[in-house]
């Protein structure tokens, strides 16, 4: 097949004549968030299955839309592939797009072809903040993003491209000369150009993934905050970037230099605190040790406006308009954010319902199945709790209402004892009655409780992990008043996955509850009320229950074995957790709504120890990286455990693992040294060899560097 860019046509009946240009294009590390990122912004095999594009590049693993998988570490075929290549990409090793670079500059080929070097953001890290030089300048670059609640950005403006001649670099030097190389490109057959992006984020997260996964996984985590928080952080989501260097590609700007940057005024702060609001507890913690370089970055950069102000790119053909997904930034977009992790990480949730009669234990299957998976037992009385004590509007809510409630439920309750004792005298030397209204225990009416199971239901741990839902709905209107919207359709967001029903007749749990000792609402005649009442509105209610393959048990040694089973019908859960493998978990046998001091005496303090340990393989979630995403969490949290368990040989090489990477450490002084005063002029001799492909390549290197040192000694180098 040949690699060189083609133009092909098709027509069918009654289509017009359609032509398709194919590009063959590099992409480095394809497997990486930037890289797969790019392969779908490049691929069009969707669109196109005569002649699409060809995407070739390095990687574990072949992604889907990719043509082939190469071996970059292999110079001679890496040099092939990119003279072969019309659009060349690298983002992550500088040092290979380097060596491409000047492959491609000092290269003979007669097409044009187009090179991208993806930098990095910390090139701009030790360059101090431009100082705003007057309210005009400043007004009109603070459009981007909102400054009120971060009045320090007043005092400066945002760097644009044109201010590349007053970075300062401290590190990274051998970066900034490969860009300055790039810029200054003047090789007609051609296009070089440099992308500076913020910090990437979206999709599966890489530099953010701790953060997520701190957020997501322990309830009580305070996230880090490094210092005040107040340093600016330019940020875009991956597909933006993509989108930009596409447009790049298509577009051939005359500027070399480009940023990638959203419209959002980020600090590290807001950032950290968004995550911790959106995806954990909220709760944060300032640090005085930064486990992440990028975000201590401090620089403020414009979003690029190389393709919004030229009238040359207004052409409907070219569509020159940037496809943003995140334009707002990332606070703005963060519930998609967190839905894209889900879906990129394979995460998956349970989300269940468990239903049946009084005294059927569903109480006590919800605390098994939520201590196994890690998800919220989510039950009433805990909820009404928790609001009595908060500061809150729809604690506010609760408190009121069970007040007026009451004072409702003791005023008729007055009526009608002093109306029986009106009609009933008492008899000298008795006492007169007392009313007495402490017994009166007032209930939510159904539109607040509705609104208590939402709140709940809307909270980040069970978006993130999921719940078992305790004994609610207990009637039709209930579950659509819960789950419906007004338009009669499901709330995606914490609709049920399945529904447990906990099956027994009424004589076997009246036997049951008679087993409850000091609880007026398992006394005979309540029972039988209750259980009226459940059969009065059962029906109704397992109808709609059914559209979600409703599970059925009747055995209740089981119920837990069958539940778990019930969960997995679909495949394993993929939950992102860190989980003790060996655990004894504390549990009571508790029945429905009864507190540990109403407990069967004979049931009290029994222990149930049972190994928690999460499934880790992949759930049947999301399209996109469906049988690829391995959960990288899992096997770091039982890191320590396994070591615990090594076998002799085992530690022998960990050992080793651990003398390479000293010696990789100590050596890195002598790499630097390589890397500064001998790969130059050795991938320059490559490049050579490639372009004139001598009969014998190794004396012609070595005939080649012999000349380039004497040339360097007579210059005195």
């Amino acid at each position: 097949m040949s690699l060189q860019t083609r133009s092909m046509e098709r027509t069918s009946a009654g289509e017009k004549q359609q032509t398709w240009q194919q590009y063959r294009i590099f992409i480095e590390e394809m497997n990486s968030l930037i890289g797969s990122a790019l392969v779908e912004e490049f691929r069009n095999d969707n669109e196109n299955d005569f002649n699409p594009n060809i995407i070739v590049g390095n990687g574990e693993s072949l992604p889907r839309g990719a043509t082939k998988l190469i071996n970059a570490e292999d110079s001679s075929q890496l040099g092939q592939v990119l003279l072969d290549c019309d659009i060349v990409i690298f983002h992550q090793n500088y040092c290979r797009a380097e060596y491409a670079y000047k492959l491609l500059k000092h290269g003979q080929y007669q097409q044009t072809k187009t090179f991208i070097l993806i930098s990095n953001p910390m090139t701009w890290s030790t360059t101090p903040l431009k100082d705003r030089k007057n309210d005009e300048t400043a007004m009109r670059q603070s459009m981007g993003g909102d400054t009120e609640d971060q009045p320090f950005l007043k005092k400066h403006e945002k760097f644009i491209e044109n201010d590349l001649s007053i970075r300062k670099i401290h590190f990274l030097e051998r970066l900034k000369y490969l860009e300055q190389q790039i810029i200054v490109c003047d090789k007609p057959q051609l296009h070089a150009y440099v992308i500076t992006p913020g910090l990437v984020y979206g999709n599966g997260e890489d530099i953010l993934y701790d953060l997520f996964k701190t957020a997501w996984m322990t309830p009580d985590a305070e996230l880090p905050i490094y210092g005040d928080g107040n340093n600016i952080i330019p940020m875009i989501h991956v597909n933006d970037l993509a989108n930009i260097v596409n447009k790049t590609v298509t577009l051939t700007p005359n500027e070399r230099y480009i940023f990638a940057v959203d419209y959002e005024n980020m600090t590290q702060k807001k950032l950290v605190t968004t995550i911790a609001k959106s995806v954990g507890n909220g709760f944060t913690k300032n640090v005085t040790t930064a486990s992440e370089k990028m975000l201590t970055l401090n620089v403020w950069l414009r979003p690029t406006q190389v393709f919004e102000s030229d009238d040359q790119y207004i052409d409907a053909k070219k569509n020159p308009i940037i496809l943003w997904q995140c334009k707002e930034g990332f606070a703005k977009n963060i519930i998609k954010i967190r839905e894209q992790f889900k879906l990129y990480r394979g995460l998956d949730t349970v989300k269940l319902i468990v239903h049946g009669g009084t005294a059927s234990g569903k109480s006590y299957l919800c605390k098994q199945l939520a201590s196994f998976y890690r998800i919220p037992h989510i039950q009433i009385k805990p909820l009404i709790q928790e609001l009595l004590e908060q500061q809150s509007e729809l604690g506010e809510l609760v408190r009121t209402t069970l007040t007026q409630v009451k004072d409702q439920l003791v005023a008729e309750a007055l009526a009608i004892f002093e109306a029986e004792k009106k009609k009933k005298k008492v008899p000298k030397g008795q006492p007169e009655p007392v009313f007495d209204p402490s017994g009166i225990q007032p209930r939510l009416p159904d539109s607040v409780l509705i609104q208590i199971y939402r709140w709940r239901l809307d909270q980040n741990d069970a978006q993130n992990l999921g719940y078992v839902l305790d004994g609610f709905p207990k009637t039709l209107e209930q579950y659509e008043k819960l789950f419906l919207n007004e338009e009669g359709q499901l709330l995606e967001s914490i609709k049920p996955k399945g529904v447990i029903y906990l099956e027994y007749p009424d004589d076997q749990l009246k036997e049951k509850a008679k087993l409850v000792i000091d609880n007026p609402r398992y006394q005979e005649e309540q029972v039988v009320k209750r259980l009226a009442n459940f059969r009065k509105n059962n029906e109704q209610l397992l109808q709609q229950y059914e559209q979600y393959d409703i599970k059925r048990i009747s055995d209740q040694e089981r119920a837990l074995e069958q539940s778990k089973d019930y969960i997995t019908r679909n495949g394993p859960i993929l939950v992102l957790q860190d989980v003790k493998e060996e655990e004894v978990v504390q549990m009571e046998e508790q029945q429905e709504d009864c507190t540990p001091s109403h407990q069967v005496s004979s049931l009290q303090q029994e222990k149930v120890s049972a190994v928690q340990q999460s499934q880790v393989q992949q759930s049947q979630v999301g399209p996109k990286k469906k049988g690829d995403q391995l959960n990288k969490s899992i096997n770091e949290s039982r890191l320590s455990k396994d070591n615990k368990k090594l076998t002799d040989e085992q530690k022998q090489d960990l050992i080793r693992q651990q003398e390479r990477e000293l010696l990789d450490q100590r050596s890195q002084p002598l790499r630097q040294y390589l890397a500064d005063n001998v790969v130059p002029f050795l991938t320059e001799g490559l490049i050579n060899i490639c372009e004139k492909h001598p009969e014998n390549p190794l004396q012609f290197l070595a005939d080649f560097l012999e000349q380039k040192g004497n040339e360097l000694q007579a210059l005195g180098q």
